[in-house]
């Protein structure tokens, strides 16, 4: 599956891991990654999408499971359950 910018993508998960926040500094991996929200409710964090410029973020809604957002950095958040996947 390709992106809006012809990037391919896929919507299934074969790798995954927690989201942890090292020394204050926002969560990468250095390739997109979706979220999954594992907690009790939707939760607010502020992302960098792939594709946006380094340094810009948009605050966004998680909903509980997995969440469609194609995200290169989350800011640092302490909410709990947030496991990444690609």
């Amino acid at each position: 599956m390709l992106n809006r910018k012809g990037d391919a993508v896929s919507a299934q998960i074969s790798d995954m891991g927690a989201v942890v926040f090292t020394n204050g500094e926002p969560f990468r991996l250095g390739q997109p990654f979706c979220l999954k929200n594992d907690g009790e409710c939707p939760v607010f964090l502020e992302v960098n999408l792939w594709g946006m410029p380094r340094g810009k973020y948009i605050s966004t809604r998680f909903e509980c499971g997995w969440n469609p957002e194609i995200i290169n950095e989350i800011k640092p958040t302490a909410a709990k359950g947030l496991f990444w996947g690609n």
